[in-house]
């Protein structure tokens, strides 16, 4: 899994996912280079417990279980890194 300093990284915010069986993409901005980033999260054939990037495009796939939510968010706590962005971040922070 790829890691994203936050100190070095500004979040511009998100799109629907161009990457195959991907959700959204979180728009990284790197603040020396100014170089942009696409970080693909979430999978678009399961259901996750909500959506706070503010577009809504699978609101079909929202399920609100908030057992299902403790289960996801016990299971995928190892793969946070204190102080940086990346795939399981986004997932973990802004779908579950």
């Amino acid at each position: 899994m790829t890691y994203y300093k936050k100190i070095e990284f500004k979040l511009l915010g998100y799109r629907k996912s161009k990457t195959k069986h991907k959700k959204y993409d979180a728009i990284l901005e790197n603040k020396k280079t100014k170089k942009i980033y696409y970080v693909p999260f979430g999978d678009n054939r399961y259901e996750n417990y909500r959506d706070k990037t503010g577009l809504n495009l699978y609101p079909h796939l929202l399920h609100g279980d908030k057992k299902r939510q403790i289960a996801y968010r016990r299971r995928h706590f190892k793969d946070l890194k204190d102080g940086y962005y990346s795939p399981g971040w986004f997932s973990y922070f802004i779908l579950w």
